[in-house]
């Protein structure tokens, strides 16, 4: 099922980074705990820059993925920052999402996970998708959020 609201999908895609935040803890050792802790704070860096962009974008009544079609162009900042925080979401390199989900996984071969870390890197490039969404509308998508002048 599609999901067009922007907040909710953002809600979906923590369901998925906890995941991978419990791969480190599963491991039970120093380098699993430490790739934890790094992946909570860099979540949370992601998370907070995420929703305050969505936040921001309220006051021009942005709620779904559709609405934000005209960001690139009325609010170029925002939607550059969207769109990094979108691509460290979905970890691409060499942002901090890529790297701490590269840490995590790293830690759960080292501590025997073989099959934990395959399924996490599946899961990441399926979410890849979902995230990727995001940026793509924002700067490429249709005019939809632009508000024209009723014709007279």
């Amino acid at each position: 099922m599609a999901q067009t609201k922007v907040k909710r999908l953002l809600a979906h895609s923590s369901i998925g980074h906890v995941g991978y935040i419990r791969t480190g803890f599963s491991c039970g050792t120093i380098e699993g705990i430490q790739s934890l802790l790094i992946g909570i704070f860099i979540y949370a860096l992601m998370t907070i820059d995420a929703f305050a962009i969505v936040l921001a974008l309220r006051q021009t009544r942005v709620k779904y993925i559709a609405d934000l079609g005209a960001l690139a162009k009325t609010n170029p900042i925002s939607a550059i920052t969207f769109s990094i925080t979108m691509f460290s979401y979905a970890g691409i390199p060499p942002l901090a999402g890529f790297c701490s989900k590269f840490y995590l996984f790293f830690a759960a071969l080292g501590c025997g996970a073989y099959f934990l870390a395959p399924v996490g890197v599946v899961t990441s490039v399926i979410g890849r998708w979902a995230a990727g969404r995001l940026p793509r509308v924002s700067q490429f998508g249709g005019p939809k959020a632009v508000l024209r002048a009723p014709d007279t």
